[in-house]
């Protein structure tokens, strides 16, 4: 049997808040994979709208890097 009167039942969490930024380049990560993924299917069902696919997942990739840059970059930060 545990005695859990004199400790939390769960641990205390500490949340990180996030720029407003990071949380622009986070939304425009999940819209610009959505967009791509939604003209890349019309573009395959219909033989339209290539460029638009192409730039979405452009915008995609981009977005993707700065992503995981920030993210590596604050772990490698929040090491030290």
């Amino acid at each position: 049997m545990t005695d859990t009167s004199t400790r939390p039942a769960t641990a205390p969490t500490t949340w990180q808040h996030a720029s407003a930024l990071r949380s622009v380049v986070e939304l425009l990560l999940g819209l610009s994979f959505c967009a791509t993924v939604a003209f890349g299917g019309y573009a395959a069902a219909t033989g339209h709208m290539q460029v638009l696919a192409q730039v979405a997942a452009i915008v995609f990739v981009t977005t993707l890097v700065v992503v995981l840059v920030n993210w590596f970059r604050a772990a490698e930060a929040s090491e030290r």
